[in-house]
């Protein structure tokens, strides 16, 4: 029998969210919601839209291998050079791309406790060793960051906000980590929210990667701009970061009409303004009714929420299903008596929150 590589055995799988027209095969019901993956409820912006049908007619071509004029967007809107940004097929591939270029055996690599699943596999794929460090609270801890750092720290992982639990570290303490790491160290500080949070809260990329040589900042096309499905992610940092990046890529990783559409998606302020609105007013609103059934949340600074349960959550989230109501269960994250919510339109969170209720009264 043929055998894969030894650190395929201990790798583990990600698990996407359930996909609504399983949900509705499986138990053979209509107009289910999916609250599971942190999408954006509006989906893609108008001016996206377009841009995907006109790109369509294109798509016997090969797309522009460096991406030419959608790094030139980025780069006006952050104040950088095209040549400071690498994109990827979804953030998961530059995720890859970083373990490709500054993950081997005998690399410590750093990250929270609960953090994106998609860290330790690319950690454990590079032959590097986890380090899980201790979240209090569910929120990163600089400080034990500090401490965990060895003479054979490579990679620091730091999702802020943070991906399952939403919640934030100020830009300060991200300035303090930098100042305090070792420069052959990377920082990479994965911003797939930033768009939901307040300014302050955001790290000024412009100065930060041309004073830092050791900071890659990544950002998303999948979650505020609405284009999960087409899968565009890109990092941002010094030349010579990016360069090295760049000689991992694969050639045509970013599809044309992808390409087109997040190059749309970047110029509809209108669009990103209503997802805000719609986000806030719905992340309120659940606050609000999920505290009247005696539930805790976390603080969040995302377009998600993280419930918790005095017992098992995955009990609730398979009744949940039941409803036409698929969420993200924790298992894998270490957080079994919780469950991650997306906030979606109005009328899914009703939909949700009485789903919860009755699911929470069958087994009280």
């Amino acid at each position: 029998m043929l055998k894969p590589s030894k650190r395929i055995f201990s790798l583990p799988k990600y698990t996407p969210g359930k996909p609504i027209d399983e949900l509705e095969r499986d138990f053979g019901i209509e107009n289910a919601i999916k609250l599971a993956s942190n999408e954006n409820p509006l989906g893609p912006s108008p001016k996206a839209k377009e841009a995907i049908i006109e790109a369509a007619a294109k798509s016997h071509l090969y797309p522009d291998g460096d991406s030419y004029h959608l790094k030139k967007a980025i780069a006006l809107r952050e104040g950088i050079l095209p040549n400071q940004i690498v994109l990827g097929n979804g953030s998961n591939e530059v995720l890859e791309l970083i373990g490709h270029c500054y993950i081997e055996e005998g690399n410590e690599v750093l990250m929270g406790e609960y953090c994106f699943i998609v860290y330790p596999i690319v950690t454990m794929l590079s032959e590097g060793t986890i380090v899980r460090v201790d979240m209090p609270n569910l929120v990163h801890d600089i400080a034990s960051f500090k401490s965990s750092i060895t003479e054979s720290t490579k990679v620091v992982f730091l999702a802020n906000p943070n991906n399952p639990t939403g919640t934030i570290v100020s830009t300060e303490e991200i300035i303090g980590f930098l100042e305090f790491l070792p420069k052959n160290i990377l920082l990479v500080v994965d911003e797939a929210y930033s768009e939901y949070v307040e300014p302050k809260y955001k790290l000024e990329v412009s100065s930060m990667i041309n004073k830092y040589d050791n900071l890659l900042i990544l950002k998303t096309f999948s979650k505020m701009y609405g284009i999960a499905g087409l899968r565009v992610g890109y990092a941002m940092g010094s030349v010579d970061l990016i360069s090295n990046l760049e000689k991992a890529r694969e050639p045509f990783n970013v599809n044309i009409i992808a390409q087109e559409a997040a190059l749309a998606a970047l110029d509809d302020d209108e669009h990103i303004a209503r997802s805000i609105k719609v986000n806030n007013e719905g992340m309120l609103y659940l606050k609000t009714e999920i505290s009247k059934l005696g539930l805790k949340t976390y603080p969040s600074y995302a377009n998600f929420l993280l419930l918790e349960f005095p017992l098992d959550a995955n009990n609730i989230y398979e009744e949940l299903l039941k409803h036409g109501v698929i969420v993200r269960p924790l298992q894998n994250y270490n957080l079994s008596n919780c469950l991650r919510v997306t906030v979606g339109i109005r009328e899914e969170n009703q939909k949700f929150l009485n789903a919860l209720k009755q699911v929470l009264g069958s087994i009280k």
